[in-house]
């Protein structure tokens, strides 16, 4: 039995016995391991999981305000949107060109000819900024720290969640596009293509695929999305309105008119086919516009916003679903609860709006205390006392509905509306027992939030944190991505910890939603002295003296198939990928593959029956006016010749597209590739290597196929023995001097070589002095 000082809030609970438990299993029990003892620090818990937004931080503003170092500004040119229909390169708008002539002052107030929708935050590990799941990301980030601001407040995250509730409001009014009159005449959903995203595993600093923004307008509304901004806006309003009066007018200002526009137009969900596509089909818009209007009655007290969201109330939906992007009536019901509370005629006025029996009587609390009691059944449960409802991210619905049973508590001092029979904060309780199982107290023995301790999933996917140039990839990631939760377990209560399963592992926006405030008020219920945040978080990064050599490291990597014939000639089929670590994007790379005919008949030059065939160019496939441009082959030196593979004006590294060459001598002459010099250290397939569908998790590094930027040598080696010029920092001085003043020595057997500028075996104030010149030459 672990040991909690429950709030003055629970004691009531105490007094309750073993009634707590619930029909569903012996496991999940609030105050008891059931299988493993977790780490129970809710004060670390609330801390850890803020940091997951800044990860997922995209704009202009990034550097200086993100409190991660690894993180920088991305996206940049999302401040670029060309006033334009989206071509074929995935940039412009969906908005049609009339209307962006009819507001072109609006859209384009500084006449450059694009738009600014640069800001917000990825939706997940890629990082396309998906409206539906961002707006409900940030309306709970921004409702949790109203409920439980103490919390925040305690372990001295106040000004933090407020740094990150900015970020999510600052790009919603920016998004919102407003007449001299103060109307809406578009808001930005949606920026990025889910489809063109996918295609990449790389930092999101060095993407350089096209971006398109998606606009709802009157033509194309979109209610759920532009009312779920609404109510994050209103919702921070509240937040901001006893220490930045003036910002929260700003947002309540925004709120009203995205509300407005909501109640104004035509009422449609948002369609795939203007943007989302697969990814996040809204269901219905009905609960978004509730919610917001609750909101906006219960902070203006304006009963037209009662007007407009009562006829559609679903009072009987709660129940059914757990709160999530794409399902409100949770929280509907709680906000109208609280109306409730305030303005009992809500009840009456909502059974005529919604035209049920006169003789009916609804109860907003006793709705939602129903749900939770649901989410309570064994139905609803894994062997393991769990609470599931769907395999795909199974902990956001988890925590959700921990999220509403904590604020159902503090507004119900802990009486079950529906149930009566049932203890004082068993809703808690639950809850609590929920939590646990989530930090470890679980037949995984398993903390499903990243980096919490030594327990905790190590693999999420994530690109940015990754630091990987495919998911398959099994290495260990880069950087710690601090509080994620990642997808959770599934019904059989088993949970795969692989960069590359995007159900168990994913991390998304939304995911960590609900479980902010879920773990903020576990604190404020479950807390005590002992629990304490973590000091100086984030810690720094690990340091590894050989990445001070690193970031401006290119390579090729890939594999081939000898098809040899009994004439003596035969091909080589060669993959090829590229890949880089630098953080910058660039256009101007092209690879060169070196051969040798030495054992031609004629080995003075190529003989026209020489073959030079591409199979496959997965860019020109899937990158609308992109291709690979291939070189005839070149003389290098004596009997040594080269293939030149480009793509002018497209990022190919780190892409994941490959490009297949087919070489060699059908007939006529002799084919040996042994002496290849780009051959050696190649990774040899057999008859597999036809049936591979995207290779690249096979593919190894090949040290002679070089790669150049522009022309000059970056990557790999040249048959002669020439390779890239190396780059040498003031980092790395700083370095070599604290291991010459014995502050920290250098270790690393690899990054002592590198250092080492004498070549002696040794690392001393002469290789400072040859280090410091090379800087300054450089």
């Amino acid at each position: 039995m672990r040991k909690h000082r429950l709030t003055a809030l629970l004691l009531g609970l105490l007094t309750a016995g073993t009634a707590l438990v619930t029909s569903a299993s012996a496991a999940a029990t609030p105050n008891k391991v059931d299988y493993a003892e977790p780490e129970l620090n809710y004060a670390k818990l609330l801390q850890y999981s803020l940091y997951f937004y800044d990860a997922n931080m995209c704009g202009t503003t990034v550097t200086g305000k993100n409190r991660l170092s690894w993180r920088g500004n991305c996206h940049v040119y999302d401040a670029k949107v060309p006033m334009q229909a989206i071509d074929d390169n995935y940039t412009g708008t969906n908005l049609p060109a009339s209307y962006l002539t009819k507001y072109k002052d609006i859209f384009d107030p500084d006449g450059d000819g694009f738009i600014d929708v640069s800001g917000g935050y990825h939706d997940a590990g890629d990082h396309v900024k998906f409206g539906v799941p961002e707006t409900y990301a940030g309306t709970m980030i921004a409702w949790g720290y109203y409920e439980f601001r103490e919390a925040y407040e305690k372990i001295g995250e106040a000004a933090h969640t407020e740094m990150l509730i900015r970020h999510f409001c600052d790009y919603f009014m920016k998004c919102t596009f407003r007449d001299a009159k103060g109307d809406v005449i578009a808001f930005c959903h949606q920026v990025g293509d889910g489809a063109e995203d996918h295609k990449y595993w790389q930092s999101p600093e060095i993407d350089a695929m096209g971006r398109p923004a998606f606009f709802a307008t009157a033509e194309k509304p979109a209610t759920d999305v532009m009312s779920e901004a609404a109510a994050c806006l209103a919702i921070s309003y509240c937040d901001f309105k006893e220490t930045d009066p003036d910002y929260a007018a700003q947002c309540l200002d925004y709120a009203k008119a995205l509300y407005t526009f909501a109640a104004s137009n035509d009422k449609a969900l948002l369609k795939g086919a203007d943007g989302p596509a697969s990814f996040y089909e809204s269901k219905k818009w009905e609960d978004d516009f509730c919610f917001a209007g609750g909101w906006l009655y219960l902070i203006t007290k304006d009963h037209w916003y009662l007007e407009q969201c009562l006829p559609y109330d679903d009072y009987y939906a709660p129940p059914g679903y757990v709160l999530c992007w794409n399902d409100m009536w949770n929280g509907v019901s709680i906000i109208f609860g609280r109306i409730q509370d305030e303005y009992p005629e809500i009840c009456e006025e909502t059974r005529v709006a919604i035209g049920r029996g006169k003789y009916e009587k609804l109860n907003f609390w006793e709705m939602e205390a129903k749900a939770l009691n649901e989410y309570q059944a064994a139905k609803k449960s894994t062997k393991a006392g769990y609470f599931f409802m769907d395999k795909w991210g199974s902990a956001r619905y988890n925590t959700a509905a921990q999220f509403c049973a904590l604020v159902y508590d503090k507004y119900n001092k802990g009486k079950d509306a529906f149930d009566s029979t049932k203890p004082d904060y068993h809703f808690s309780q639950w809850a609590l027992g929920q939590m646990e199982y989530l930090l470890g107290d679980n037949p995984m023995d398993r903390c499903y939030v990243v980096g919490y301790n030594e327990k905790s999933a190590k693999y999420p996917h994530h690109r940015a944190a990754s630091g990987l140039t495919m998911a398959e990839d099994p290495a260990e990631h880069k950087h710690i991505l601090w509080g994620a939760l990642v997808g959770g377990p599934d019904r059989n209560d088993h949970h795969n910890d692989i960069t590359a399963d995007w159900v168990d592992n994913e991390v998304t926006i939304d995911y960590n939603a609900a479980f902010v405030g879920a773990a903020a008020g576990m604190y404020l219920a479950f807390g005590d002295d002992s629990m304490q945040p973590t000091a100086d978080f984030p810690p720094p990064e690990k340091e590894n003296d050989a990445d001070l050599f690193s970031g401006n490291e290119f390579w090729a990597t890939g594999y081939y198939q000898d098809a040899p014939e009994a004439t003596g000639a035969g091909t080589t089929k060669l993959t090829f990928f590229v890949n880089t670590d630098c953080l910058e994007p660039h256009t101007d790379l092209s690879i060169r593959y070196y051969f040798d005919i030495s054992e031609f008949k004629a080995n003075t030059d190529i003989p026209g029956s020489f073959v030079l065939q591409c199979p496959y160019d997965q860019v020109q496939t899937e990158v609308s006016g992109k291709h690979a441009e291939i070189s005839k082959p070149k003389k290098y030196k004596d009997n040594i010749y080269y293939v030149e593979v480009a793509w002018p004006d497209y990022a190919i590294a780190n892409s994941n597209k490959k490009v297949q060459l087919i070489i060699g001598m059908f007939y006529g002459d002799n084919w040996d590739p042994s002496n290849d010099w780009s051959l050696k250290g190649m990774k040899e397939l057999g008859e597999e290597y036809d049936n591979l569908v995207s290779g690249v998790e096979v593919a190894e590094r090949c040290p002679n196929v070089c790669v150049y930027a522009d022309g000059k040598l970056v990557g790999g080696t040249e048959p002669d023995g020439t390779v890239p010029e190396k780059v040498y920092t003031r980092a790395q001085a700083e370095r070599l001097m604290k291991h010459l003043l014995t502050v920290k020595p250098i270790e690393d057997e690899e990054a002592a070589k590198q250092f080492d500028l004498s070549e002696d075996k040794e690392l001393d104030a002469r290789d400072l002095s040859l280090l410091l010149n090379l800087i300054k030459n450089s």
